[in-house]
């Protein structure tokens, strides 16, 4: 990797990791994003931040390099699972609010434990296939160069990998569209006058970016799984794509609110003069809770 990609590399990673530091840091103070509809991006953002401090520290000893590896390989499974579940929570949320509400600690914890489950079984399936076609533990650094260390690549791990993708990923395209559908005909409505209009044109961004933002992991998931993507741009790409996806499920309006309300307290009152708390079933749509009904 030249030194240039390198420097940028590292900025970012660094960048990351002070945002993820932030945003756990709101999520402790503020009662505000302690509910089941905000767990998933509080997760998110604590994976990203343990995934890229990771990615800075250099392993001598065997063991921790094992450790390293599974959890890196854990970690960016995790990921596509949660904005998967996500996109899944943001469905039925707007779709079917009341039954979200009804069922929404039992689909939390259903969509996150079947997320740890899947990740855990296929990294350690990556490993131990590695490890008893290629030995070296079954783990590398990936071009020689990284710091790091990862999964060695298999048929099986790239076999395994396109399929979790695929399904994954279909998924992710099924509920954007169901979404996408679902906000323009509100949209249209209340052009129409039929119901009021709760900034559907603003969610609907949301959603769009949501699709591409997820597309976009999912995308860049393939182009390392063949070898497509240049090795000196792998770290630098994964990172890009590890910052959108921080940006966008956790810098909204609730989040501006509650960093005024913790440092800037004055003018928070003077702005927001009157503040009711609403429960979402995304934190991306804090004005759609009721919009069924």
């Amino acid at each position: 990797m030249g030194d240039a990609i390198k420097i940028v590399t590292y900025i970012i990673n660094g960048f990351i990791i002070l945002i993820s530091l932030f945003l756990i840091f709101l999520y402790i103070k503020s009662k505000e994003f302690h509910q089941y509809q905000c767990y998933n991006i509080i997760i998110l953002s604590i994976i990203i931040f343990l995934d890229n401090v990771l990615r800075l520290i250099p392993m001598d000893i065997f063991i921790l390099r094992h450790i390293q590896a599974f959890l890196l390989s854990f970690f960016d499974k995790l990921i596509l699972t949660i904005i998967t579940s996500q996109a899944f929570i943001m469905y039925l949320g707007v779709c079917h609010t009341k039954f979200f509400y009804k069922k929404e600690k039992r689909i939390f914890f259903s969509t996150l434990i079947i997320g740890i489950i899947i990740s855990i079984a296929l990294t350690t399936l990556f490993i131990i296939v590695a490890y008893k076609e290629k030995g070296d533990g079954g783990i590398t650094n990936y071009d020689n160069s990284s710091i790091y260390f990862y999964a060695i690549g298999t048929d099986c791990k790239t076999l395994s990998d396109t399929i979790f993708n695929g399904i994954f990923l279909f998924f992710n395209v099924s509920f954007s569209i169901i979404l996408i559908i679902f906000i323009t005909r509100k949209r249209n409505d209340a052009a129409l006058g039929i119901i009021e209009d709760l900034d559907y044109g603003h969610h609907n961004l949301k959603i769009v970016l949501m699709f591409i933002i997820n597309s976009y992991m999912f995308v860049e998931s393939y182009l390392i799984i063949y070898d497509i993507m240049p090795a000196d741009f792998i770290d630098l790409t994964y990172l890009i794509s590890c910052l959108l996806v921080d940006l966008y499920y956790t810098i909204n309006k609730i989040i501006i609110k509650e960093t005024m309300k913790i440092f800037c307290r004055k003018l928070y009152d003077k702005k927001y003069p009157v503040y009711k708390r609403r429960n979402t079933a995304d934190i991306n749509l804090e004005e759609d809770d009721d919009e069924d009904d």
